[in-house]
Formats: structure tokens, C-alpha cells, sequence
């Protein structure tokens, strides 16, 4: 199914498909769509609950049956440890995001992304579907826990895309930044060596005008805020961040990255904290310390190749200070 992926729907035909939600309905940017119902989507989705790899999640079944604007589609993105990758037939619909809800709790509040299939123009008719009818039968890979493997979007997207030229910075995560633990052992100092190399080469060339971000601390600190949502912030400066990260620009294996720059000194309240969040690379739900996320505060994949997933930035308390 993977394959497919890269394949223009057209060349490939519908027989060959095998399925026909598979064909792209070319939705746009600012259009409204609704949501399928349930049942029709179930039917899109393979033994492991999935279409293309990519699953359909609990946490999304509330949507079926309302109305969303399509905020962006998506082509390429970013995927932690691997670099970037190629996906088709994916939008991103305005105010729908993950809740965690069976996923452990999971806080990361991620952007859902909706295969075209899932969605169509609106229309009446056709029942919605409800969470116990999900619960009740649906697709094989509902039998499976949560928080496992492709039960969760974040974690399935190796599966769900496919090559995409690689950068230097991506050779290098895929091939020591990914092998082990947060800790700096050896492929994590050669890790964090090559990588401080390459930012030291970009701004000599003058192609990265922040090639800099990264510490020179080997154990980074920590500070403990207890910060609760809607309390306002200030986002530490630059140089107040830098100094509590290592050789890797990371605290306590967390990474504070270019796009997070340009929130430096500005104001903000606190969307929710993150306790607990599923591992991009792993797929496995971990507790995470001092972090929370900004109300309105994204990420614009400026620094990874323009990735459009919009993810909220995770922020250690430390880069933060009450108001």
C-alpha cells in the first residue's frame, strides 16, 4: 500500500488501487468539508486500521459527520529520526487536533491529518456513527492497545510515507542520532559532533542565520515552574536558552529548535502542560517534566524543509519566566 504513495492515482488506476477512496478528491485550502460518516470510513481501512499505512484513531471519531475549514495540504513532512518524507492525499482541517484520550493521556496535542478519502463536500444524509459503534466493531487493528505501533498517527508516519531527498542534517539523525538512548554516548558525540560541524560550515557559507543552536553543557538543568494553563509567560532570550543546552542543542533530551527562535521575549499563556506524550520515534508513551505547550504557539517547519504538520512547540519551563 506504501508504494502507492508515490504513484499518481491516475497512472495507477482505480482496478490497480483496489480501492477507490483511494483516488483524490482535490480538496483546497479554505474550502469546507465534512467529515464521513464512521461506517464509511471503517470501510476504508485495512486489517491493521489503517488506509496507506496511516491510522484512523479513536480520537478522531467525534469529528465524523461536522463540518471543518481545510486549513492546508499536505505533500512532504518532516518525520523525527528519519528525515524528511513524501505523503499523498493528506489535509489538515482547522481546530482538529488529538486529545490523547486513548492514547495513555497522551498531552502532545498534535494535528490530525485526514486522508481525502475521510472527507468529502458537504451534503445531507448519511448517519454519523458513534464512539460505540466504533468500540463495537470496525477494523481488525481496533483489537490492538493503544499506544502501540500504528494505533497512533505520530508514530506510524515511517509507514505512512515514503523517500524523500535527504539533507546532510538527515543522514546524520537516521544514521547515529536515531541508534540509542537521549544519553550522549559515543554515536551520540559523534552525533552531536557532526552536527555542530554542519552548523559551523552553514554559517560560514552564510545559509543558516541560526547555525548556532546548541550548548556546550555534557548534563543540562532543570527548573521546575508547576506552571498551569492560562498563567502568562515570557519566553526566555536566546542566549538565556543556549545556555541550558548540550553540544546537540537539547535539554534533557527535549530540542529547542530554529523555528522556536523567533518567539524569544514575547508573551504568551500556557495552552496545557505535558506530563506524559507518545515518542515520535518509538511510538511508546513516556513522562516528560517541566513542559508545556503555548497557546497559538506552532512550529512553521521554516528549518525543516518547510514541513507543514504545524506541530505545537514542547517547551521546557526552564526557557520560560512567570510574567
Amino acid at each position: 500500500m506504501v508504494a502507492t504513495l508515490c504513484l499518481d492515482a491516475q497512472d495507477l488506476g482505480e482496478e490497480n488501487l483496489g480501492f477507490s477512496w483511494c483516488l483524490t478528491d482535490d480538496f483546497r485550502p479554505g474550502e469546507i468539508v465534512e467529515v464521513r460518516s464512521l461506517s464509511e470510513i471503517l470501510k476504508t481501512l485495512d486489517e491493521n486500521g489503517t488506509l496507506e499505512g496511516l491510522p484512523f484513531m479513536p480520537e478522531m471519531s467525534k469529528y465524523c459527520g461536522k463540518e471543518f475549514r481545510v486549513s492546508k495540504r499536505v505533500n512532504k513532512l518532516f518525520v523525527e529520526g528519519i528525515g524528511n518524507r513524501r505523503i499523498k492525499n493528506i489535509l489538515i482541517l482547522e481546530g482538529t487536533t488529538c486529545d490523547g484520550q486513548f492514547h495513555g493521556g497522551c498531552a502532545r496535542t498534535c494535528q490530525i491529518l485526514w486522508k481525502e478519502a475521510w472527507l468529502r463536500r458537504p451534503s445531507d444524509g448519511s448517519s454519523v456513527g458513534s464512539l460505540s459503534s466504533w468500540r463495537d466493531g470496525g477494523a481488525v487493528g481496533l483489537q490492538k492497545p493503544m499506544c502501540e505501533g500504528l494505533s497512533c498517527q505520530l508514530a506510524s508516519l515511517p509507514m505512512a510515507t515514503c523517500f524523500y531527498p535527504f539533507s546532510f542534517e538527515d543522514v546524520v539523525r537516521q544514521c547515529f542520532c536515531g541508534l540509542g538512548s537521549e544519553k550522549p554516548g559515543f554515536f551520540g558525540k559523534v552525533c552531536g559532533f557532526l552536527l555542530w560541524l554542519n552548523f559551523k560550515v552553514q554559517q560560514m557559507l552564510g545559509r543558516k542565520k541560526y547555525a548556532t543552536l546548541h550548548g556546550v553543557l555534557d548534563r543540562t538543568p532543570t527548573v521546575s515552574l508547576n506552571l498551569r494553563p492560562g498563567e502568562l509567560v515570557e519566553v526566555k532570550s536566546r542566549e538565556e536558552i543556549l545556555a541550558t543546552l548540550d553540544r546537540r542543542g537539547r535539554n534533557r533530551g527535549l530540542s529547542f529548535t530554529a523555528e522556536m527562535l523567533k518567539f524569544c521575549g514575547g508573551r504568551y499563556r500556557v495552552l496545557k502542560r505535558v506530563d506524559r506524550m507518545i515518542v515520535e520515534k518509538t511510538g511508546r508513551l513516556r513522562e516528560i517534566a517541566n513542559t508545556v505547550i503555548l497557546e497559538g504557539v506552532t512550529c512553521d517547519g521554516s528549518d525543516h524543509d518547510g514541513c507543514p504538520r504545524n506541530c505545537y512547540c514542547l517547551w521546557r519551563e526552564i526557557w520560560l519566566k512567570r510574567v
